[in-house]
Parts: C-alpha cells; sequence; structure tokens
C-alpha cells in the first residue's frame, strides 16, 4: 500500500487536519510516528478507536505505528534505547514499546517498527546485541499476536545493515520483519538492490528518500545517488506486495510539494 509518514508533515497537526491533507491524495496508508503526547494517551483505548474510525470514514488506514522520533524519550536523540546497557534506560524504553503496543492494537496497525538505539563504545556491540534480543524476546511475549515487530536500520544505531537485519529475522523467526529504509542502506555503502533480494520475504515497508555522497541527509527523489531503478528491479523481482512509505522529514514543513515530488516519483514505477 501507499503509505506517507506523521513524521513527514508538520510538527503538532491535529489528526483532522492530517486527514485533510492525506485523504485527496493517493496514500491510502497511515504511518504513525509515536511522540510523548501520544504516549500519555496509550491506555485509552476509545480514544484511539475513536481516531481510527475518522481515518477510516475517508478511507485511510493506518498500516505502521513507528518509534524512531529521535525525541520519544526526552531531550537526548535516540537516547535510551532498546539496546542501552543502562537497565533503568532500557526498562523505560521498553515500557514506551508496551504503550505504543496498545496504540498499535487499538489503531489496527498490523506493523510496529522499532530502532534499535545508539552505540555506548566500540567494546560494547556484543553485550549491546544480547540486551536487543532479550527485550526483543520478552516484548514477542506480551505482544497482540496480530502486531509484527519491524525492525528499522539506522546507519548510526546498533542495528545499521542489512547483515544484521538478516541475522534479526533468522533468531526471531516470524516474529520480526523489516522496515527497509533505502536511503539508510546508500549511507551504508551497500548495494542496495542485492540488499533487497536478500531480504525478501522479511520485508513489510519500504523507506524511500534519496542520499547525496552518503551522508544521512533524506533528500528529494533526483537529488542523490540512489539507484531506484535497480531497486524496483529487485522489488518485482521479489513480488513484493507490502507497503511503501516516503520518509521526508526534512520537508514536513512544506508537505504538499513533498507528497506531490512523491506522487510524481512513484507513478514512474507504477507504485500506485
Amino acid at each position: 500500500m501507499l503509505c506517507y509518514s506523521t513524521g513527514s508533515l508538520p510538527d503538532a497537526l491535529s489528526f483532522s487536519e492530517i486527514i485533510n491533507l492525506l485523504s485527496p491524495t493517493p496514500f491510502r496508508g497511515v504511518e504513525l510516528v509515536v511522540t510523548p503526547e501520544m504516549l500519555k494517551h496509550a491506555g485509552d483505548g476509545a480514544y484511539w478507536r475513536g481516531v481510527r474510525s475518522e481515518f477510516e470514514a475517508v478511507g485511510l488506514v493506518f498500516r505502521n505505528v513507528h518509534m524512531g522520533a529521535p525525541y520519544l524519550m526526552g531531550p537526548e536523540p535516540h537516547r535510551p534505547g532498546f539496546s542501552t546497557l543502562d537497565a533503568f534506560g532500557r526498562a523505560r524504553k521498553v515500557e514506551a514499546a508496551e504503550l505504543s503496543m496498545a496504540i498499535a492494537t487499538h489503531l489496527g496497525s498490523p506493523h510496529l517498527t522499532l530502532t534499535t538505539g545508539l552505540p555506548e563504545s566500540e567494546l560494547t556491540g556484543g553485550m549491546q546485541i544480547e540486551a536487543l534480543n532479550t527485550v526483543l524476546t520478552n516484548l514477542i511475549r506480551k505482544k497482540n499476536p496480530q502486531l509484527i515487530f519491524l525492525i528499522e536500520q539506522e546507519p548510526e544505531h546498533v542495528i545499521r545493515s542489512t547483515e544484521q537485519l538478516l541475522a534479526l529475522g533468522r533468531a526471531f523467526s516470524g516474529d520480526v520483519f523489516v522496515n527497509f529504509d533505502v536511503g539508510h542502506s546508500e549511507v551504508m555503502g551497500e548495494d542496495i538492490a542485492a540488499c533487497i533480494l536478500r531480504l525478501g520475504p522479511l520485508l513489510r515497508n519500504i523507506h524511500l528518500e534519496d542520499i547525496k555522497d552518503k551522508v544521512h541527509a533524506h533528500k528529494l527523489y533526483g537529488d542523490g545517488d540512489v539507484d531506484f531503478a535497480g531497486i524496483f528491479k529487485s522489488l518485482r523481482a521479489i513480488d513484493y506486495r507490502w507497503d511503501y512509505t516516503p520518509d521526508l522529514y526534512p520537508f514536513k514543513n512544506d508537505p504538499v510539494n513533498a507528497m506531490a515530488a512523491s506522487l510524481d516519483f512513484l507513478s514512474q514505477y507504477e507504485v500506485y
């Protein structure tokens, strides 16, 4: 499904304003990026079911709830993470995940995307992966069976590469899938088309943006070096039928033009 992310829309929009921006467009899916304010309302099922009804009334459905907002947990971006060795900080992030799981369930979202957190030193990588695996094991036990966890790779985070995504997919077969960001793969210097072929059935959502000179700065399509023709050739080869989501947060204050650029770009590859 063609989706748009609330993280690529202006901050502090009401849900009614989001509906007004999206409902006249071909974007039928919504990726809800969780904010601290949303976590405060996580336990109010009636509130979230009401939000779901408002969106569904105009043909919009929630496809992904995403925990990647940099300041979700406080003033330090992406801290604490799921992989932190600080037990208190890790517990706080797990609590936020449990609240986000409730939001996703109330909204009928099939997916909850997690980003893993920042490395703490060159010597702690293995321990942080172990901490992450323990967190995932416990969260999987608690989640609604209909909810699927996705991991997004971030160039600066503990999970940053396709190889690591594949390892998680093997370790949590059937429980952990992938929200693959093509620009992040470009930053890492990967062969993105080959990565897509390798990830295959693990893929559930594709984040799309361009990247120039392997610098982690999201750009509009055509303003960078990403080989989109190769990407879509691989997606066709694996018969990919899940979600496509532009990830254009640098352009959040000009959403109409960013959406128009996305639709023009995606129409070239017959995504909609």
